[in-house]
């Protein structure tokens, strides 16, 4: 079968900017490796800090990463995305232009003989009713086009400010709880479940399933892949992908 790669939370455009061209630079040739591989590529949510499209306006400083998207596909290789709680403001660029398969909310897929769940991870909790409804009014098409007033040189460091801002207020974000639902799903009849949001890797065996979570790429660099013989989990070192062990159990608590 057809390999499947999966990344999640590299959040581009996050951090310092020696931080970001490593993260970049990382990326870019990552994605010129599996480039070669035999396999598709799953984005798992929040590849960038914040994203909006403008309708004739993209941010150039992900523009090596866009590029290498864009080469991914053209070679005939899919790239499925899903939207996560920092880049949920995907259009047309992504699709026409890069030739990606954008997902909103949850995606099921049947893959090698695995049924598989796929979802970002974010407001999954039963307590998160207030999250889940501010979620639907920020993608509102109202909301959009309010935004869409804004220059993009306002607009995206505005945006930017508040995302590194939410990221200093402590938040309960447990992958215990990402644990949790994704042996819910299981007993629902899925093989893998996969889930990102916390960043904290994750690959655990659970009755006749697996829960995965492929980590991030802020600055672990791990990813997931899911091969003939299994899920397994890989940190990219620039040059090669390193197998790394099941993690152990998360603490209580992390944010994202």
């Amino acid at each position: 079968m057809k390999k499947l790669f999966f990344i999640s939370d590299a959040h581009l455009g996050a951090q310092d900017t020696e931080q970001e061209q490593l993260k970049s630079d990382r990326l870019v040739s990552w994605l010129r490796f599996i480039g070669q591989q035999d396999g598709d590529l799953v984005i798992c949510g929040d590849l960038f800090d914040f994203w909006f499209e403008y309708r004739r306006v993209i941010p150039r400083l992900h523009f090596p990463v866009l590029a290498e998207l864009a080469l991914f596909t053209s070679s005939g290789r899919s790239v499925h995305y899903l939207t996560g709680n920092h880049d949920f403001w995907m259009g047309s660029f992504m699709t026409e232009q890069l030739g990606l398969c954008l997902h909103e909310g949850e995606w099921t897929v049947q893959h090698g003989g695995y049924r598989i769940y796929l979802h970002h991870g974010d407001g999954l909790k039963k307590r998160d009713a207030a999250y889940r409804l501010l979620k639907k009014i920020l993608r509102h098409s109202w909301s959009i086009s309010l935004y869409r007033l804004l220059h993009p040189d306002l607009g995206v460091p505005l945006a930017l400010f508040f995302s590194r801002l939410s990221r200093n207020v402590t938040r309960e974000i447990t992958d215990l709880d990402s644990r949790r639902f994704a042996s819910r799903k299981i007993d629902d009849g899925f093989e893998l479940v996969v889930l990102g949001h916390t960043h904290w890797p994750a690959l655990q065996k659970y009755r006749g399933g697996w829960y995965l979570n492929p980590g991030n790429w802020m600055d672990a660099f791990t990813y997931a892949v899911l091969e003939p013989d299994g899920p397994r989990l890989y940190s990219w070192n620039g040059r090669e992908g390193c197998p790394i062990p099941p993690p152990p159990e998360p603490p209580a608590n992390s944010t994202a």
